[in-house]
């Protein structure tokens, strides 16, 4: 029997602003009936028109969410860029009310891809992301993921989310032992991840 059929699940939905998580929760949603909390979904309830104004707000409610999960002791996926300290904190809560933790990672090509994706949600009443934020969460959150949060949940498992159609799956894991199913996707991350490394290295 699956061993997620009787535990508790955190799936952590994750990647750069544009990358396309809100596409893959949309299908996770449905194929595990989860509940998901999401900040930027918080603020259209609190402001639908002007969701940019009500940061503080959502965050604060997005935390009061979180914990009357965590207390319910309920399935349900979060978003996170996983450039900020606030994963950690969570999955730790997790960690320690005996979650199975599963990450899924989104990424693209570049950064302009995530700047040009953002600007069309914004055209259509999404939230905005400064280009500068944008550009400096890309190159971290491919690092991070691959260098930190991989190695802190149970499983992981990487898409290339970049064409119109269905993301692609490069590879999922367990910590460093990873089963690489598209080698050509494999390989762009890995060429993506070396480039973030020197960026960040060159800041």
């Amino acid at each position: 029997m699956d061993e997620s059929l009787n535990k508790k699940l955190l799936y952590i939905i994750a990647g750069a602003n544009g990358s396309g998580k809100s596409t893959l929760a949309e299908v996770l949603l449905k194929e595990k009936n989860l509940e998901f909390l999401n900040a930027d979904e918080i603020a259209k309830e609190i402001s639908p028109n002007a969701i940019n104004s009500v940061p503080i707000k959502a965050g604060k409610e997005y935390f009061k969410r979180l914990k009357i999960f965590f207390d319910d002791n309920k399935s349900f996926a979060v978003e996170s860029t996983l450039s900020g300290n606030n994963i950690v904190k969570i999955i730790n809560t997790a960690r320690v009310k005996n979650y199975k933790i599963i990450l899924v990672y989104s990424f693209l090509q570049n950064c302009t891809t995530c700047i040009e994706r953002v600007k069309k949600r914004v055209e259509n009443g999404g939230h905005n992301v400064p280009e500068a934020d944008i550009i400096r969460r890309y190159y971290k959150s491919i690092v991070k993921f691959w260098d930190k949060y991989r190695l802190l949940v149970d499983e992981w498992t990487m898409f290339y989310n970049g064409y119109d159609y269905a993301p692609i799956i490069a590879s999922f894991g367990t910590n460093e032992d990873f089963t690489i199913i598209n080698k050509e996707m494999q390989m762009n991350f890995d060429r993506i991840y070396k480039l973030a490394k020197e960026e960040i290295n060159d800041r």
